[in-house]
């Protein structure tokens, strides 16, 4: 568990082609923990680093099975590696039992995975050996134990050295370390958080750093704890050659950006798409909509290939790709038609800080950016239209490759270019029963997620879609949907609206008599209704990410002859720095008509834990309003 976990952030470069996102997920945002289950008596990694960037890692673990329920992780220790650029090996494995003895893994419990390609051709995706063992006679009380090596044929950037230890502080380390040995020829540069660096010393010309951790008392999750965390409050080491986080862009750069330069095919290719458009923007749009419609994902993990893109006749030929590849055939489309077009590194996880000490694990994914229009997009991420980013992208910290300035902050996305509006019409029977439609658009993300959802779904699952959608809301009852446009001209545009009629048995359920929350009968992202669970929320105290958006919901509800609503929620409206909100509830000839409308003004972005409580301030009476219920009366029949 452990040495998979470390082994993981140790090697950061893989995260090119989103192997290693780890690096930056784990040590960003702390997540609830379960009751910790193993202790880990012994962990070291000891990198040996050579002047031209290669390094030999020797890993040392030795875990103990608190609980039976660990078993089932802890009986294998599982590692890999790229065989092209590197060579690993397990050194020892062993079984320490609760008794004292130690049995070691016997031969027979080893297991050696290899990726090849065909008749002795490289494979396409991953040159990676995974290598296994299985511990012997493993039950709770034991230790298991591991001890294996990595040593690099080859350096992943050339002369280059860069890697993020970081453990857990909700889990038992009683005797970690971390130990670097160097040339003095090399200018490697350290930054350490919350622990404890022992003297520096030299060993056979050697220069010796030693970081050493111990929680025998991990942290207890509490409601504080949740949030983004800031890398420096983790245990954590960084360790790097690179100067600066330009060096890092300039490193993938030199070998990335000749790689966008347009041959022929892809000239050709870009006149095919374009055709005789004239708008550059839309030339632009036209281009970024073709490379994420029809490249899919396929990992680069074969030796620097981790960092260094696919030709573009690769990428074309097999019509698959990972994300440098996206991001390198997009640049390269762009230039064939005039227009101007970047590269840009971000964190693919959740890490929003880039530390002081340049390492490449913070910049582990690769989008696009149009400097003519400050338009950044990630053709890599499927379904999201033209002008929009993947949800977590914006307030992050980035590198423009080959661009004059290289650092910069993607902004937060504005609360009004995501939305959602409901329009319900039903007829409430005496019965309690209720027939109707329903009218559901969206702009945004959201619209071109849904429109992908609608499209995929099987003749089945369409005839059965109301039906289900009705039952996740606690009704009983049929009805016919209506996709929508689906055709291939809408696919990635940001406006979507689908509908579908219903009959419900039971959309009064309290008898002759009773209350209920209105609500629309199908479960949608952003509904008006959500916000009432929003209210009475503890204070929060760290950064989160955040985000807001227009909806609306509008009924018009028609009440047969015999019901009565009794009682209606009284109308609101407030208008705060945050939120924008107003709810109408008005009798009408044959019925009621109720309106409510919502904006959150959050922008898409990062938001200071000041932000929040001031959010949730304001959301206190609006969430009251909303949990206020429609009371009703019936005739029996």
């Amino acid at each position: 568990m452990f040495e998979r976990m470390h082994q993981a952030i140790k090697r950061p470069w893989g995260a090119f082609c989103l192997l290693a996102a780890l690096a930056g997920a784990t040590v960003a945002q702390a997540a609830e923990p379960q009751q910790a289950h193993v202790i880990s008596k012994q962990w070291y990694a000891d990198y040996e680093v050579a002047p031209d960037g290669r390094s030999t890692t020797t890993y040392t673990s030795a875990t103990q099975i608190v609980h039976a329920s660990a078993l089932e992780d802890m009986k294998s220790s599982t590692f890999s590696y790229s065989t092209s650029i590197q060579k690993g090996e397990i050194l020892e494995a062993y079984t320490l039992k609760a008794d004292g003895r130690r049995i070691v893994a016997p031969p027979t419990n080893y297991q050696t995975e290899v990726n090849n390609g065909r008749d002795g051709a490289k494979p396409l995706f991953s040159d990676y050996t995974r290598l296994s063992v299985v511990f012997p006679d493993v039950a709770a009380g034991d230790t298991v134990g591991v001890k294996y090596r990595i040593a690099d044929k080859e350096p992943i950037f050339p002369g280059a050295f860069s890697v993020v230890q970081a453990f857990s502080p909700y889990s038992i380390y009683e005797d970690a370390r971390i130990t670097v040995r160097f040339s003095k020829a090399l200018d490697l540069k350290f930054e350490g958080h919350n622990l404890k660096e022992e003297a520096a010393s030299e060993d056979g010309g050697l220069q010796v750093r030693t970081w050493s951790y111990r929680n025998p008392s991990p942290r207890t999750y509490d409601e504080t704890d949740a949030g983004i965390w800031r890398l420096e409050e983790f245990p954590v080491l960084m360790v790097s050659t690179f100067p600066t986080y330009e060096s890092i862009a300039k490193a993938y750069g030199d070998r990335a950006l000749p790689k966008a330069e347009p041959n022929e095919r892809v000239t050709a290719l870009a006149k095919s798409i374009v055709g005789d458009q004239s708008d550059p923007l839309v030339r632009a749009r036209l281009l970024y909509e073709w490379v994420s419609r029809n490249i899919t994902y396929g990992g680069n993990c074969i030796g620097v290939g981790a960092v260094v893109p696919r030709d573009t006749d690769t990428v074309l030929d097999n019509k698959m790709g990972d994300c440098k590849d996206h991001a390198t055939l997009l640049q390269a489309l762009w230039r064939a038609a005039g227009i101007r077009g970047e590269q840009v590194l971000i964190n693919a996880g959740n890490q929003l800080d880039l530390p002081a000490t340049p390492v490449v694990s913070m910049v582990n994914h690769v989008i696009n950016y149009l400097p003519d229009w400050k338009i950044y997009l990630d053709a890599t991420a499927k379904d999201i239209p033209f002008g929009y980013l993947p949800s977590g992208s914006h307030g992050k910290p980035v590198l423009h490759v080959g661009a004059a300035t290289v650092l910069a902050t993607i902004p937060p996305l504005p609360a009004d270019r995501k939305q959602q509006h409901v329009r319900t019409r039903l007829r409430v029977g005496a019965d309690g029963s209720a027939t109707g439609d329903i009218q559901v658009s969206f702009k945004g993300t959201q619209a071109a997620q849904w429109r992908a959802y609608m499209g995929d779904l099987k003749a089945t699952a369409v005839r059965d879609f109301v039906r289900r959608t009705l039952l996740a809301s606690g009704f009983k009852g049929k009805g016919e949907l209506d996709r929508g446009d689906l055709s291939d001209a809408k696919v990635l545009t940001d406006e979507y609206s689908f509908g579908f009629t219903f009959e419900i048995d039971n959309y009064l359920q309290a008898g002759t008599s009773g209350a209920f929350r209105l609500t629309p009968v199908a479960n949608l992202p952003l509904s008006v209704s959500r916000f009432a669970i929003k209210g009475d929320q503890a204070s929060v105290t760290r950064r989160h990410y955040c985000t807001g958006f227009k909806t609306g919901e509008s009924y018009d509800i028609e009440l047969a002859p015999g019901v009565s609503f009794v009682q209606l929620p009284e109308s609101l409206t407030k208008r705060g720095r945050y939120l924008e909100f107003a709810s109408s509830y008005k009798r009408t000839k044959t019925g009621v008509r109720v309106v409510r409308e919502l904006f959150d003004k959050t922008p898409e972005g990062v938001c200071t834990a000041d932000f929040m409580n001031g959010w949730q301030a304001e959301v206190e009476p609006i969430a009251q309003n909303l949990k206020s219920q429609v009371f009703y009366k019936r005739k029996s029949r």
